[in-house]
């Protein structure tokens, strides 16, 4: 990852702005970025990819227990990619702001979409 920083840090760094609490950390890596819990049991991420001439971007969820390494990929029934990265944004920042409403995840069945 190329550039990591939390939520007090200067908000125009994040390409989407989004508004998250401070305890949330951001890191930016080759059209995709990562917003992590302060726990790092949760990680959302927007990722702009190009098809057709097109760009789009897509919205995912990962969580991980505090004792293990690798994230698992959760269906959160977005399913759709956006051709806004507005659009994208407004998801990420539900997803977080459900996290700090305790939901955790953890009861979403794990993607097999790689």
């Amino acid at each position: 990852m190329t550039h990591e920083t939390d939520a007090a840090a200067d908000a125009t760094d994040d390409p989407y702005d989004l508004n998250r609490p401070n305890d949330w950390s951001y890191a930016v890596d080759d059209g995709r970025v990562v917003y992590e819990n302060d726990d790092a049991t949760v990680r959302v991420s927007i990722t702009e990819f190009s098809r057709h001439l097109q760009v789009y971007w897509w919205v995912d969820v990962f969580t991980r227990d505090d004792t293990e390494e690798t994230w698992t990929k959760r269906e959160a029934g977005l399913g759709d990619s956006f051709r806004d990265p507005e659009d994208a944004a407004q998801v990420a920042e539900v997803l977080v702001e459900s996290v700090e409403d305790g939901d955790d995840f953890t009861e979403l069945p794990v993607s097999t979409v790689v």
